[in-house]
């Protein structure tokens, strides 16, 4: 009985030490703690704790990019737990690991499926996380108004959420306004409310320190500035969204800066710089495209330029 009993508690230390480095983003350590817990929690006759403790190393695989061999694991436990929590854990980290493969479509069927077993938990941040990624799904499939709708239920169900997963949601929700405005209009009292929800969020990141999460922000409020009919300042959070994606060496965020501030160039009747970073984007991400540059001169597509895709 000592030993079961001394087993249990290596397991919740393990799991909480897995948990805490996954919070951190060291998933890999993360990981390899995770299947310790695991057998940990096999070894002590705690099959739920295995399954949670699996459900734990799917997470940290996922976001090291390795859903696919973590899927069949994971089902295994949708499919045979009878303890809720563990199946939105790996409902949840299914429509995750569906989201990084581009399988959005499987990814909004476990999504839905994350935001049923939510209802019978009760542990505070599960439905607002679930809500959250069903609106991160839609955006990314173009879908602002549903997105929108998701995110308010998110920031609805988000207390004792951590500033900057609320400062997440905030930003996504102001710029879904902003995207609805692009091919729909919007009230001025819609676009005030963007600008606030985009100005907090930045300011939130900014005391975090969270500085690729304030490239997107700024990113979010060039574009913002661009529907505005606003060049200068979209081309100030532009360069500034630039500058901190270029330190991270993220591509996709680099490549959308590059493309509005052209088109904040554009907008401000700078033909010869708006060329220049047209030309930077086509030889820095599109060199197999000859010609794109001036292609670019001649045709506006913010309207169908997706940031979140």
């Amino acid at each position: 009985m000592v030993d079961a009993v001394e087993t249990t508690e290596d397991f919740e230390t393990l799991r909480d030490r897995a948990r805490d480095l996954g919070n951190e983003g060291l998933y890999e350590e993360a990981a390899a703690l995770y299947l310790q817990a695991a057998q940990a929690a096999t070894i002590a006759g705690n099959s739920e704790g295995a399954d949670e403790a699996l459900c734990g190393w799917g997470t940290a695989e996922t976001e090291l990019g390795n859903g696919p061999k973590v899927m069949p694991e994971l089902r295994r436990v949708l499919l045979s737990s009878a303890v809720d929590y563990n199946c939105w854990l790996a409902s949840y980290t299914l429509a995750r690991a569906h989201e990084l493969e581009g399988q959005v479509k499987k990814a909004l069927f476990y999504a839905r499926l994350s935001l049923h077993h939510s209802a019978y938990v009760s542990r505070p941040g599960l439905t607002a996380s679930s809500h959250n990624l069903l609106g991160n799904l839609l955006l990314s499939e173009g879908c602002e108004t549903g997105a929108a709708a998701q995110y308010r239920k998110a920031l609805r169900e988000s207390r004792d959420a951590p500033p900057t997963w609320v400062a997440s949601v905030e930003g996504n929700l102001g710029y879904c306004a902003m995207a609805n405005m692009s091919s729909h209009g919007l009230r001025r009292s819609r676009v005030r409310e963007s600008l606030r929800l985009l100005y907090r969020s930045l300011r939130t990141f900014r005391r975090a320190g969270a500085g690729l999460d304030l490239a997107i922000s700024h990113l979010d409020l060039c574009f913002a500035h661009l529907e505005l009919k606003r060049p200068r300042s979209a081309k100030r959070h532009g360069q500034r969204a630039l500058k901190l994606a270029e330190r991270h060496a993220d591509l996709d965020t680099i490549k959308n800066c590059l493309y509005l501030l052209g088109q904040a160039e554009m907008l401000k009747g700078d033909t010869e710089a708006a060329h220049g970073l047209f030309s930077d984007l086509e030889r820095r991400f599109y060199p197999e495209r000859s010609g794109l540059a001036d292609v670019l001169m001649s045709v506006d597509l913010r309207q169908v330029v997706n940031l979140r895709a």
